[in-house]
């Protein structure tokens, strides 16, 4: 039903048109009648409005009938609903072009006799037209209390939803800007079968959070007054939600300093306000701090931390402070640590993915991934986070690269061993390799140490290097020649690998 307008077969039917002929044009009698207009210049362009239907004598075109042919298409182009003529005063009948044109564009031509005065058509038109408008704020202001009084009761974004579905009698829906379904009514309904449905933006805080949208051809007035008014209830239930979501990662934050913050709260307090703030603490828990000379973005970090999160169906949390971002990545008990039931994807491979993805713009941190602890003993993670990011710099692997605080742990026990001691094994191992190198100014300890990190493999040496294989190779050669040590035995090549490892975590 159009409820701004009246179509023009209804208007047709009032006792005043009785007498009144539609001549020309008849398939447009279905195009809705907003106003009443009286044409007094024959320059309409400007000044007519979509939807009106305009009364005339004809008396400006008096002297060019064949300027109503021109009159037709302009009004057609301008959204117009009909023309109502009075020819029988200035042009005595109608040119048989106007027909013509209104027969091909639609607009229809409507004869008046000269005896009907304009008042006595505007006056039951705009009284048909302003009791349809009032019908539509009346039916506008029920619609907004239905929906506005769910908010208030707190009914829920789901029954709010399916107020708007059994209001439109259409399938109704809310996405997020990744297209996953918020809320759907019905709850099942297959929106991939849907071709091409209507779809609303729907704002908060200035950024589009959402769309609206419904499976249905077109909607008639009232309809479209209602997409409206529940455009703006979904976007108060969406910002409520926000607000409370807010709250709660405020409310996590604060639960997370605790847990980092000695003394550390009981396990019972723990569990207890884990599940209020939905930290499951069956899980197991990893903390990953992702690290560089700047924080890394917010938004992006949070986006793929949710994107993730919904794969693997758990509530993960980051801070961020000063210039790092800090992950705590839960995996639910049953599961290997570490590793979610979909893909068998590590949280330690996830943020590999991430870092390595350039168009991320994370490819300059570094991340450290601590061992997975239960809430209670998630500050242990979080210190074997940081030392793996520690060791990792030390140790000069480059950025854009995750350090598992189980491949450093030997290495950071290293740091508590009797120093005097590894340094005399050190000197007796590589002291002349490192006199060389500054004799030289070369890098024959740092080739050792990448040579070993990468197995004996020539070609991840050269990578590593950013240098030719033959220059690993020749460097190789020198090393030899040197220290006198066979390369390839593996008693030789573990305990010089400790004393590389030693010299650049105490050298840097």
């Amino acid at each position: 039903m159009n409820t701004r307008g009246i179509t023009l077969r209804e208007l047709m039917q009032l006792p005043i048109l009785s007498k009144a002929t539609v001549i020309s044009g008849v398939q447009g009698l279905d195009r809705v009648v907003r106003f009443v207009d009286v044409m007094e210049v024959p320059d309409l362009k400007g000044w007519i409005s979509e939807g009106v239907m305009l009364l005339t004598t004809a008396y400006s075109i008096r002297h060019d009938p064949s300027l109503l042919t021109e009159l037709i298409y302009t009004l057609d182009q301008l959204g117009a609903a009909a023309l109502a003529i009075k020819p029988a005063r200035f042009l005595k009948e109608i040119p048989q072009g106007a027909i013509e044109a209104s027969n091909d564009c639609g607009l229809p031509i409507v004869e008046i006799p000269p005896e009907i005065p304009y008042t006595d058509i505007t006056q039951p038109v705009m009284e048909l037209l302003l009791g349809r408008q009032a019908m539509l704020l009346r039916r506008a202001e029920e619609v907004y209390r239905t929906l506005t009084t769910m908010v208030l009761e707190n009914s829920g974004i789901q029954a709010v939803s399916d107020n708007v579905a059994d209001f439109l009698k259409a399938p109704v829906a809310l996405v997020d800007p990744e297209r996953n379904i918020i809320v759907s009514s019905p709850s099942r309904f297959d929106w991939s079968q849907a071709a091409q449905p209507l779809s609303w933006n729907i704002h908060v805080d200035r950024r589009t959070v959402a769309r609206l949208l419904v499976d249905k051809e077109q909607l008639d007035d009232m309809e479209e007054v209602g997409i409206e008014q529940a455009r703006l209830v979904f976007a108060l239930e969406l910002m409520r939600k926000k607000v409370a979501e807010d709250t709660e990662f405020r409310l996590r934050g604060n639960f997370i300093d605790e847990l980092l913050t000695p003394p550390l709260p009981s396990r019972h307090e723990v569990e207890r306000r884990a599940r209020q703030l939905g930290m499951n603490p069956e899980h197991k828990w990893e903390v990953a701090v992702i690290e560089g000379e700047t924080a890394p973005n917010e938004e992006t970090v949070n986006r793929l931390l949710e994107q993730e999160a919904r794969k693997r169906g758990v509530t993960p949390h980051a801070e961020f402070r000063s210039n790092r971002a800090v992950l705590f990545l839960p995996t639910p008990e049953g599961r290997k640590f570490g590793v979610a039931a979909d893909k068998g994807t590590s949280w330690a491979v996830t943020l590999e993915g991430w870092l390595s993805d350039k168009t991320e713009g994370l490819g300059g941190y570094r991340t450290g991934v601590g061992t997975s602890e239960y809430l209670w003993d998630i500050q242990t993670s979080y210190n074997e986070a940081r030392k793996a990011l520690s060791v990792a710099k030390r140790l000069g692997q480059g950025a854009g690269g995750v350090t598992r605080y189980e491949e450093i742990e030997v290495y950071h026990l290293l740091e508590g061993l009797d120093r005097e001691g590894f340094a005399a094994l050190f000197e007796r191992k590589l002291g002349k390799l490192l006199q060389y190198d500054q004799e030289h100014d070369s890098n024959m300890l740092l080739t050792f140490y990448h040579y070993l990190e990468c197995r004996g493999s020539l070609i991840e040496t050269a990578n590593s290097l950013y240098i030719h294989r033959n220059s690993v190779k020749y460097r190789l050669e020198r090393i030899r020649d040197i220290t006198g040590f066979d390369l390839n035995d593996p008693r030789e090549q573990f305990v010089c690998h400790l004393c590389l490892i030693y010299y650049y975590l105490q050298e840097k």
